[in-house]
């Protein structure tokens, strides 16, 4: 009975805090994993950019502009241009390999090329860290004039925001 009233005495208060401590930290460690900063995205962003930019110069078109770069989803991007071009998919795959080279995050990644308006794929390929893993296909065909999307999705990293959920769970256990 005595043991029972010194619950929160003595040794027992810093039971009770390292608890708290340990409730405390998971909280934290759930916020804090895989987190992709605002910095990375917008420069993720900028690099989309330029590769439409350098599209549209390889099609010799100078003028017309590179859409702003629309999010899809968590991990994938559409850019659009202004005007139609033609492409040469060697290109394409060129471009996105040497700009996408400077992005840390992008390790895998799949392209696909849409006709705007249509939900056909007109080209597409996907890249891996593992070189023997790519697969590129129908190099050196000029694609004709058109109005295209391109779409590229990033393999997501280890950690997935869904986690957070599986994290806060475990803390009743």
């Amino acid at each position: 009975m005595q043991t029972a009233r010194n619950l929160f005495t003595g040794n027992h208060k810093y039971m009770v805090g390292l608890i708290l401590l340990c409730f405390i930290s998971a909280i934290c460690v759930a916020y804090s994993t895989g987190g992709v900063d605002d910095f990375d995205r917008s420069k993720r962003e900028i690099l989309l950019r330029k590769i439409g930019h350098e599209l549209l110069l390889k099609s010799g078109d100078r003028i017309s502009r590179v859409l702003p770069v629309k999010k899809i989803d968590e991990n994938e991007y559409q850019i659009s241009f202004e005007h139609e071009l033609s492409f040469l998919p060697d290109d394409l795959v060129n471009t996105t390999r040497h700009l996408l080279a400077h992005d840390p995050l992008a390790k895998d990644y799949v392209v696909n090329v849409f006709k705007r308006g249509s939900g056909a794929v007109v080209y597409g390929y996907a890249i891996s860290k593992n070189k023997g893993e790519d697969i590129i296909s129908c190099k050196g065909r000029m694609q004709p004039k058109a109005a295209y999307v391109i779409n590229i999705k990033f393999k997501p990293l280890g950690s997935h925001p869904a986690n957070k959920e599986y994290w806060l769970g475990s803390l009743s256990f």
